[in-house]
């Protein structure tokens, strides 16, 4: 991610890193536990939002939000480079965990966010993993349903802004009936590679303002933001 082509201040951004080679880096509770902690410590350190995230087996997805270019490169900068020192101490290894840097694309904020964010969390159930969100320990789901307490990386209070949702009690409804619902119909979760590949997903209006402002080579999915849920 450049400042000059894709940062813009308070933009949601998905974030995703994959292990090198896509191998299975990440198969282990160990490892996606320090994960996790790696972000904690880079969320005390760095100013930005995150409003979803989910650790996999050979992969990761983030939703973040920030002020300046700086605090997110940072942020990765700090998990990314501290996953690979640690897990190579731990297995006396040398060499790539990352595929390359991470990529990021920058979701328009309303329903594009809230169809996102559902994809982000519905990732293990779409590989057959587990049959619910809820199953699967390394990601935000019990947060954004408002069913954790402690230990909370999620800025809820950004997250509701950026959704428009009138209240945490409100939100978190309208996320747990979707979770719901998108279980019940498995036959539709389907993977939808615009919202990594991308560099910006969005309407008509709020893409073509960003296109116009950089390279034609920029892959942009478009659509007109109707909710699917």
């Amino acid at each position: 991610m450049t400042k000059s082509r894709h940062f813009q201040e308070l933009r949601t951004y998905h974030v995703t890193h994959r292990c090198h080679n896509k191998d299975f880096l990440l198969k282990t509770a160990i490892d996606r536990d320090e994960y996790i902690r790696l972000m904690w410590e880079a969320y005390r350190q760095w100013n930005l939002s995150i409003l979803s995230y989910i650790v996999t087996s050979n992969h990761v997805h983030l939703l973040l939000s920030s002020r300046r270019h700086e605090d997110m490169s940072g942020f990765m900068a700090h998990v990314s480079g501290g996953m690979g020192n640690y897990y190579n101490r731990r297995k006396g290894r040398f060499g790539s965990f990352w595929e390359g840097r991470y990529r990021c694309t920058l979701i328009q904020d309303g329903t594009h966010l809230t169809r996102c964010l559902v994809y982000i969390a519905l990732n293990m159930v779409r590989a057959g993993v587990v049959k619910h969100p809820g199953e699967w320990d390394w990601n935000s789901h019990l947060e954004l349903a408002g069913k954790k307490q402690r230990y909370r990386l999620i800025d809820m209070d950004r997250l509701l802004e950026k959704t428009e949702a009138s209240s945490v009690k409100d939100f978190a409804s309208w996320y747990d009936k979707t979770i719901e619902m998108k279980c019940l119909q498995p036959g539709i979760l389907k993977r939808e590679p615009w919202w990594s590949q991308a560099s910006f997903v969005g309407t008509p209006g709020f893409v073509s303002s960003l296109v116009e402002k950089r390279m034609e080579t920029d892959i942009v999915h478009i659509d007109d933001g109707t909710s699917y849920f």
